[in-house]
């Protein structure tokens, strides 16, 4: 009988990197991009010189956007933004890939194949895994990172050592959160080296850190600059986000479910199943010694409690998922714990329970990425935008759907951010840019909020309203009242 369970899993272990492609590649098939993935889809649009600016004004470093700049490039462009998606996916194929292995080396297959099961019913991975953002990217240089600094301490080689190298600027380059966990898990290890006496090896993680801390140095006086400019406009913005007591359930919103489409009973399970197969994880570690899982779920809190507290005393910039590069962690945890289980019956009701937390969220998304919002959107702009038409955005964020009709000239309401990525876009502050307009104006807002007031000049006439992922747009003419001047 154990002979044939070793069987099943190593089955399983073999094939689950393909089946979670096909469980995520359902989610990256579609046109359909929300704001923030939008941004990612005009920004690459740009040269490399004027992507490399725009990102230093905003808060994400560039190598993201250079890859998948080329990855795009390479799948034909265009107003096609599958690749985006695609390109994400693959990150995420590469990261169970690494568990696979990785993990099986640190413990056994079987500890392999929970890491992977956790790591695809986790509804965090859903959420991040269609998503045209750096995040899996991060996720699989941090978990490289990790995996190979384990490696490290049961076996040192000159090759592990570059590798680790290699794998750290990728990930202090991914996301500036990134960026702290590999400076945590940095000073973990060398924790750890001292504490073993490794003092052989010092040489190799003195040198490795000097070579990471050099190829980030550049990018950090922008991230100090950018920190600056925030500081400097938080007192004009009472908007932006403070943590409160009440923000740790917004966390949790992004951690075990989606921010913008919360499922309470996906987070609440979520936050029982991480203490719960926490409990025995913490058993593992008192069994054998290695404090693997704990280390890592200590840069996960570690992180997310710097944040905290830079958005708190410095200046708002921390949002839950900036910690989800880390989450290879959170996969280990459930999986050492999981691993420490002996009766079937209670793995069965863990595995029925993140199968309760997975499926909601995994047809939410689903429901999210072939939302027909855009092809109505499409049919209405095909049947009303004329060619000499205009296109007026309340703020930036509507403008999202000028990604899907790049070559039209758009316009911004009163303020566009420096960084904002957006092509052919001018802002409107006087009457007297209208002037030229031959054709009609076209108003896009959000439903929900207050639209500008035109008058004297225009009457805003209601023309269509569709709802979008997780908007709802309202889409105005501007009719004049009387001739301008």
């Amino acid at each position: 009988m154990e002979q044939r369970t070793r069987k099943i899993y190593h089955i399983i272990w073999v094939l689950f990197p393909y089946l979670s492609l096909a469980v995520w590649g359902a989610l990256c098939v579609t046109n359909n991009l929300w704001y923030d993935e939008a941004y990612t889809a005009a920004l690459i649009s740009h040269p490399l010189r004027e992507l490399v600016q725009i990102t230093s004004q905003d808060v994400h470093a560039p190598f993201y956007y250079i890859l998948l700049k080329g990855f795009y490039t390479l799948c034909g462009g265009q107003a096609h933004y599958w690749s985006l998606k695609l390109f994400s996916l693959l990150m995420m194929f590469a990261y169970m890939l690494m568990g696979k292995y990785g993990v099986k080396k640190l413990y056994d297959e079987q500890t392999s194949v929970y890491f992977m099961l956790f790591s695809v019913l986790m509804p965090s991975m859903c959420v991040q895994a269609g998503n045209a953002r750096m995040y899996a990217m991060g996720l699989f240089f941090f978990t490289a990172t990790g995996l190979l600094a384990c490696d490290i301490l049961r076996q040192s080689t000159g090759k592990k050592w570059i590798l680790f190298c290699l794998c750290s600027i990728g990930s202090v380059y991914s996301h500036t959160f990134s960026m702290i966990e590999t400076l945590i898990l940095y000073l973990i290890l060398l924790g750890a080296l001292l504490y073993r006496k490794k003092y052989a090896l010092l040489k190799w993680y003195l040198g490795s850190g000097i070579v990471v801390a050099a190829c980030y140095m550049a990018w950090l006086l922008v991230v100090y600059r950018q920190m600056q400019s925030r500081i400097a406009s938080a007192g004009a913005n009472e908007e932006l986000f403070v943590p409160n007591m009440y923000t740790l359930m917004d966390y949790c919103k992004e951690w075990f479910s989606a921010m913008d489409t919360p499922i309470m009973s996906v987070i609440y399970l979520g936050i029982a199943l991480t203490l719960f197969l926490g409990y025995h994880a913490v058993d593992r570690m008192r069994d054998s010694k290695c404090y693997i899982p704990g280390w890592g779920m200590g840069i996960l809190g570690l992180t997310a409690l710097t944040g905290g507290l830079l958005s708190y005393y410095v200046t708002p910039c921390f949002l839950g998922r900036y910690i989800f590069p880390g989450f290879g962690a959170l996969a280990l945890w459930y999986a050492v714990g999981m691993r420490q289980i002996v009766s079937p019956k209670v793995k069965a009701v863990v595995l029925a329970v993140f199968l309760l937390c997975f499926v909601p969220q995994y047809r939410s998304e689903l429901e999210l990425e072939y939302d027909r919002g855009l092809q109505e959107y499409e049919a209405f702009y095909e049947s009303n935008v004329g060619p000499a038409d205009m296109i007026m955005a309340t703020d930036i964020h509507p403008l999202l759907l000028s990604v899907y009709h790049p070559q039209r000239q758009y316009m911004a309401y009163g303020y566009l951010p420096p960084f904002s990525p957006f092509q052919n876009t001018t802002v409107f502050t006087q009457w007297e840019q209208l002037e030229d307009v031959t054709g009609d104006i076209w108003l896009y807002g959000f439903a929900d909020r207050d639209m500008p007031d035109f008058s004297p000049y225009y009457n805003l006439e209601p023309a269509f309203q569709f709802h979008y992922m997780y908007y709802d747009f309202a889409i105005y003419r501007l009719v004049p009242a009387q001739p301008i001047g």
